[in-house]
């Protein structure tokens, strides 16, 4: 069996277990949402069924940040992928673990509870903040993987406290999560015994200690500095730079800047239809008709050549993708003035759009999301035309 699938089983194996195992404790009935969309442990909101009449609304700051996060993370994962020939394999290991804790644990973990509280299911938080801990207590109990916390909530704690005490308890559950992360990590790469459960053993020591609280940098050098225990050189070796060198090589393989420039060029016409739903979604139809005829006139012109423009890029990027691909001179200046263009559009919603300016709804957000991140991957085509 490859490292690969070791993984795969020993991640969602065991977590589909654990989650089995919490179901038949409570004697709750399965749910299909509960074992396949949440890594959360909680079934209790999978249990009484959707609430359509009433879902949360999502938080537009909360989401759109945890949006740009995992996008960020995406785009590194392919960024080390595509460089991973170039790079050493213990750079690989460190920064791409990273990338991948950024787009998966700050980024999707953060995006899937509100869409899923969108859908009707009220789910909580999987990770709150852990960048604004101050102290190791707060990082593993109320910041970090609050579906792990759920799992020694609902499993373990209760019996630990009536045979240890409260205080050995808590030592039990730092010792559990090592096993369990020996299981995720030191069985898929088939070496490193030990690293794991030490690292934990480890926090459960430096918990205790009273000095390393109300410090944010000596909570981090707590968590950051025994690290390769953790993620020791036989899981960096064996999964993670084997993993990138082989997205690498398969991006490779497709032609990916061929491919990109296709969708890129398609891109701009999904930007086009989102444009002709601005006016009726945005009130333009209420609101200009306020001013005066000739400033109507002016912004109706503005509105215009912006969408001529952006026809116009997708136009050309079809017609002269094998151009583009050569990176003539002509070409390379055509593709950098296009990846300015997306990328002051980008600057601008950063920095001069508000997002207590957009119009409220969960759709808006959502759509907000998406099309700023349309607007990164245009521009991300265009700068490697032009730069590569």
């Amino acid at each position: 069996m490859t490292p690969g699938w070791r993984l795969f089983l020993s991640t969602f194996g065991l977590l589909w277990f654990l989650k089995l195992v919490i179901l038949v404790k409570f004697g709750a009935k399965p749910s299909l949402p509960y074992l396949l969309l949440w890594p959360g442990m909680d079934p209790s909101p999978f249990l009484s069924g959707r609430h359509t009449d009433s879902p949360q609304a999502i938080e537009p700051r909360a989401f759109l940040k945890g949006w740009m996060r995992m996008i960020v993370g995406l785009a590194c994962v392919i960024g080390i992928a595509l460089g991973s020939h170039r790079l050493s394999d213990l750079l690989i290991g460190w920064v791409g673990i990273a990338a991948l804790l950024l787009m998966i644990h700050l980024g999707v973990a953060e995006v899937l509870p509100w869409l899923l509280r969108w859908c009707g299911w009220n789910v909580g938080p999987l990770f709150d903040r852990p960048w604004a801990a101050k102290s190791l207590d707060e990082f593993w109990t109320r910041r970090w993987n609050l579906a792990f916390v759920e799992m020694n909530r609902l499993l373990f704690l209760k019996s630990l406290r009536n045979v240890l005490g409260k205080r050995r308890a808590i030592a039990g559950a730092f010792v559990i999560s090592g096993v369990l992360h020996e299981a995720a990590i030191s069985f898929p790469a088939g070496g490193g015994w030990g690293g794991p459960l030490t690292y934990f053993v480890l926090q459960a020591v430096l918990v205790q200690i009273r000095a390393l609280r109300g410090s944010r940098i000596l909570t981090w050098i707590a968590l950051v500095a025994p690290a390769p225990m953790l993620f020791h050189t036989p899981f960096r070796s064996q999964i993670v730079v084997p993993f990138y060198r082989w997205l690498g090589s398969a991006l490779v393989a497709q032609d990916l800047l061929s491919w990109a420039l296709i969708v890129a060029g398609l891109g701009h016409f999904l930007v086009l239809v989102a444009s002709l739903q601005v006016p009726s979604r945005l009130g333009w139809y209420e609101d200009i008709p306020k001013l005066s005829r000739f400033n109507q006139k002016i912004f109706w012109v503005y509105g215009a050549f912006i969408l001529f423009c952006i026809v116009g890029f997708g136009v050309l990027t079809l017609t002269f993708r094998q151009e583009l691909i050569e990176a003539s001179p002509v070409a390379r200046g055509l593709a950098a003035f296009i990846a300015m263009f997306w990328t002051i559009r980008i600057l601008t919603d950063i920095f001069w759009y508000d997002h207590t300016d957009w119009p409220p709804g969960d759709a808006l957000v959502a759509g907000h999301a998406l099309l700023t991140t349309l607007f990164i991957c245009l521009a991300g085509v265009y700068w490697t035309v032009a730069l590569w």
